[in-house]
């Protein structure tokens, strides 16, 4: 009898020694690797409903014993934004939320958007660096920074040092929004953060570089026009199919865009006498591509060329409400031109 008292009673240890280890893992961290994972929690959330924005963001290991965590402590939360990490327990990261601890509060962020030129980049990292939209123009300048940067990032050479660049980095500043850790954030940090980024975005396309026969620089030069050439998505892969054809076939590409680039314009209507400018970024008077990217450019544009719509098309003209014609000859352009120029 003594026995099976003694056994019934190691079972029930190891029952409840193994619902403790299990309880207790389940609510450890998903990753001993350092993460930042950055959650907001909105006004009128609380612990149960945050749970689920966690559960999205891989922050929970086990969401069912997550949910007798929450049982059993009840936490409350505070709205903010957190930047949390993998490697945090749940307990953690709510007892983060609960007293809104500051180190893990966002202290600000910086959006790059979608084929915005670098002195209107330079105006915003002006905004989050404490520092003059000129100091900032000069910092992206400088040659000796410039080299360093060269050095530590396959896609940037020598091309951007090129005698007619205006601006050394345009393009190669990734559009998105980044979080800000530091209050003394540098120059140096956010550009360092958006090349990386962009680092991550144009890996992928090494081979479709090779396969088009185009250098990262050309590569990046040619989303930037199809880019700004672009009002809606759908349209970016027949749009880079055109100018993919006329580079083939020797035809200047002859952009207003790149027009309005070189005179440091923006607007849609270009005068004859402006596409006479002087300029490596004309193409109207320069055959091939600008000599530099034109904006900023995000990964469906890279995505729109590198697997561009093949077609016979060499023109097209957008509409007022945006919708694109596209010519195989220059007398059906003409035409298009003629009966819907609203300009």
């Amino acid at each position: 009898m003594k026995k099976k008292i003694i056994a019934a009673v190691l079972v029930v240890v190891l029952l409840i020694g193994g619902t403790g280890l299990f309880y207790i893992s389940g609510i450890g961290h998903v990753s001993s690797k350092s993460e930042v994972v950055q959650i907001t929690v909105k006004k009128g959330e609380n612990a149960y409903t945050v749970l689920n924005t966690l559960d999205s963001k891989g922050l929970i290991k086990n969401k069912l014993v997550a949910k007798v965590y929450l049982k059993i402590h009840k936490p409350s939360v505070v709205s903010q934004t957190y930047n949390f990490n993998k490697n945090m327990s749940l307990s953690k990261m709510y007892s983060i939320m609960s007293k809104m601890n500051s180190s893990y509060v966002v202290k600000s962020s910086l959006t790059i958007p979608e084929g915005i030129t670098i002195p209107q980049a330079a105006k915003k990292v002006a905004n989050v660096t404490g520092k003059s939209e000129q100091e900032v123009l000069d910092k992206w300048s400088d040659q000796t920074y410039l080299k360093e940067l060269i050095s530590k990032y396959w896609f940037l050479t020598d091309d951007i040092l090129q005698k007619g660049i205006l601006y050394p980095l345009e393009g190669y500043l990734y559009p998105e929004t980044y979080v800000l850790y530091d209050k003394s954030t540098t120059i140096e940090q956010v550009t360092t953060e958006m090349l990386d980024y962009m680092d991550q975005q144009l890996t992928p396309y090494k081979d479709s570089m090779t396969k088009l026969g185009y250098t990262p620089h050309q590569f990046l030069t040619l989303c930037s026009v199809v880019e700004r050439e672009s009002l809606f998505d759908k349209d970016r892969p027949a749009i880079a199919g055109v100018f993919i054809n006329r580079l083939k076939t020797g035809m200047r590409l002859q952009s207003d865009i790149t027009v309005n680039y070189a005179l440091n314009r923006t607007g849609v209507k270009v005068t004859t006498k402006m596409t006479k400018t002087d300029s490596p970024y004309n193409t109207y008077k320069y055959a091939g591509l600008p000599i530099g990217p034109i904006a900023c450019v995000p990964q469906k544009t890279m995505d729109a060329v590198a697997n561009y719509t093949p077609s016979d098309y060499l023109f097209f003209f957008a509409k007022k409400d945006g919708t694109v014609i596209y010519s195989k000859t220059y007398e059906e352009h003409q035409k298009a031109v003629k009966e819907n120029k609203w300009y």
